[in-house]
């Protein structure tokens, strides 16, 4: 692979790591529920609606009674409809396509929701050809309304967090990338790493593991430092990131050359300050936005060497990066951050989606918190020189060293870093001078 997508792994890489129900009247329970009214019933669980920004598809006219729930359904990137272009909302679901349709809700893998829709949330729909509109509607009030007591444990964590000064956390992690494109060949990544068990033609996968640590102090800034364990074959791979006041620095080798290069990444973000302040006075909007995105459930509590701790789920997906640095530019009264982007940057962040599944161990007495596990997946569609991109990521943090001290200083050297716009130049000029363009 050239060293202009060898470089965009690398930032893609770099960033991820930093970084009332109303059931519709039916003729009869056995006549089992449509595909438009089973949507109805989901969007009104979650209570959220479309915009009429959204293309609808052929057969869901404007003044129709399904309109608001496909809207919402597509623009959260649940529902893709029909090859012909067609939703055909009026037609019984299966209880297959309903399994898919509420695991994506949920941000569970499309070849995982029927299992996991099993064993965490006793739904068994699979096998159901017509599906029990009583059942239906029992089941989803079940899944997809927050438990209060989950929430109320959340923001009590959220102002303890917040009144902090300082902590650590230790974070392990591990990585499965899928590229796909039309000059994905067999020369654009270490032989070793490709995956030799696919089928398809002009995709590469690969796989690493992460070990790292994140020391956070209120006053100096963050400081993470990231090691991802044999990278392309070739070694352990660090990277560095500050968030401090002066901006937000990264710093990891080229992949052409192996040189480490710092890039000044502050442009159009948030400062450091402005973070903690957002996390430190906006407890509850932060609360409201996260509601938004994800379905909080209590799962009851462990026990661990002898200590209880509470223990809370999130689930939900988030359909563009977009959406979310347009919430949170709402609550940090930024400029538009989109704008300070690449173009190509600007492509990633509104096409990329994540969806994830969350459960954090608390500590009841403090509200601190004590691990949390994370399993993430990121999809992107191609755009211009760029392949799509897939990745599933599953994290694993610890938090400890509460409020003890830290030091935290931004390197002499990180001081005179590209900016991203500059970094992005020297990327695009490498690459032209390697094809003689």
């Amino acid at each position: 692979m050239k060293n202009s997508k060898r470089g965009l792994v690398s930032a893609l890489l770099t960033g991820v790591l930093v970084m009332g129900i109303s059931l519709p009247a039916y003729a009869a329970e056995s006549e089992g529920i449509s595909r438009g009214d089973f949507l109805k019933l989901v969007t009104s669980d979650l209570n959220i609606a479309g915009t009429s920004s959204t293309p609808l598809p052929k057969d869901v006219a404007v003044d129709s009674p399904y309109k608001d729930a496909v809207s919402a359904m597509l623009e959260r990137k649940v529902i893709k409809g029909f090859p012909d272009g067609s939703m055909r909302p009026s037609e019984l679901i299966t209880g297959k396509d309903a399994s898919m349709i509420l695991g994506r809700v949920l941000g569970f893998k499309d070849e995982e929701s029927i299992k996991r829709l099993q064993s965490e949330m006793g739904i068994d729909w699979q096998s159901q050809q017509v599906l029990n509109a009583s059942d239906v509607q029992s089941s989803l009030a079940k899944i997809l309304r927050n438990d209060q007591s989950a929430i109320q444990l959340m923001d009590a964590v959220q102002t303890e967090m917040a009144s902090l000064h300082s902590y650590e956390s230790q974070v392990g992690m591990s990585l499965n990338m899928h590229f796909q494109g039309n000059d994905m060949n067999q020369n654009s990544f270490n032989k070793d790493l490709q995956d030799k068990n696919s089928d398809e033609q002009n995709s590469v996968s690969m796989k690493m593991a992460v070990e790292g640590q994140i020391h956070l102090d209120d006053k100096q800034g963050m400081m993470e430092k990231m090691t991802m364990k044999d990278f392309m074959g070739s070694g352990d791979m660090v990277s560095l990131t500050y968030m401090v006041p002066e901006g937000i620095f990264t710093q990891s080798p080229d992949m052409g050359t192996g040189e480490k290069q710092w890039i000044n990444m502050s442009k159009g973000m948030p400062s450091f300050d402005q973070l903690m302040k957002l996390q430190k006075e906006n407890a509850t909007q932060l609360s409201s936005l996260n509601q938004k995105y994800f379905i909080f459930r209590d799962l009851g509590k462990d026990i661990i060497e002898g200590k209880s701790y509470a223990k809370v789920a999130l689930y939900g997906k988030i359909p563009s990066l977009k959406g979310l640095l347009n919430d949170t530019q709402s609550l940090t009264g930024m400029g538009d951050m989109m704008s300070s982007l690449p173009s190509e940057g600007q492509a990633a962040v509104e096409n990329m989606g994540v969806a994830a599944n969350i459960v954090y161990w608390i500590d009841e007495e403090t509200h601190r918190l004590y691990k949390a596990d994370m399993n993430m997946s990121y999809t992107m569609p191609a755009a211009q020189e760029t392949p799509e991109i897939s990745m599933d990521m599953t994290m694993n943090m610890g938090y400890s060293k509460y409020n003890e001290p830290q030091s935290i200083k931004l390197p002499d050297e990180a001081k005179k870093a590209l900016t991203l716009e500059e970094y992005t130049a020297q990327m695009s000029a490498a690459a032209q001078s390697q094809t003689g363009n």
